[in-house]
């Protein structure tokens, strides 16, 4: 029992270093193109630690694993296809 407890501790203590990184991340002085490839990465990044460790996908099949994850490339082509649009302002 104690060894899930360090993994979670483990996971919780990651993800809170991930989030102090996303907010650091507006006070890097880069293009905003930038700070939202930045700010994708670590929302991947911890995307799949919450769904691996508690979700416990780590634990399921690999054909299943592989299953949940296939929106994820979908939905990041998808944001990078809407990218184009960030200098694009709409005119009512």
């Amino acid at each position: 029992m104690d060894d899930h407890k360090s993994v979670y501790i483990k996971n919780a203590i990651w993800l809170t270093i991930l989030t102090v990184l996303e907010v650091g991340v507006a006070f890097i002085d880069i293009s905003r193109t930038g700070q939202i490839v930045l700010l994708f990465a670590f929302a991947a990044t911890k995307m799949l630690m919450v769904a691996m460790i508690y979700m416990h996908v780590r634990y399921e099949t690999k054909v299943l694993q592989k299953i949940l994850f296939i929106p994820i490339p979908a939905g990041i082509l998808f944001t990078i296809a809407l990218m184009y649009d960030i200098p694009f302002r709409w005119v009512y």
